[in-house]
């Protein structure tokens, strides 16, 4: 039997370390930390702190 090569069995790695933070909602949360909110484990919500300031035309 051929052994697969390391460039294969890395990217199927990282494919299933990206499956496991989709499935636990790492990426929403990580949007939600970089916008300046907090991220509600228990609910999955983002709080933002502080509504957008909008402009008066």
């Amino acid at each position: 039997m051929k052994k697969a090569p390391r460039k294969v069995l890395i990217i199927v790695a990282i494919a299933i370390v990206a499956a496991l933070a989709w499935h636990f909602g790492l990426f929403r949360a990580g949007d939600c930390l970089i916008q300046g909110g907090g991220w509600n484990w228990d609910n999955g919500f983002c709080r933002l702190d502080s509504m957008p300031a909008r402009g008066i035309g």
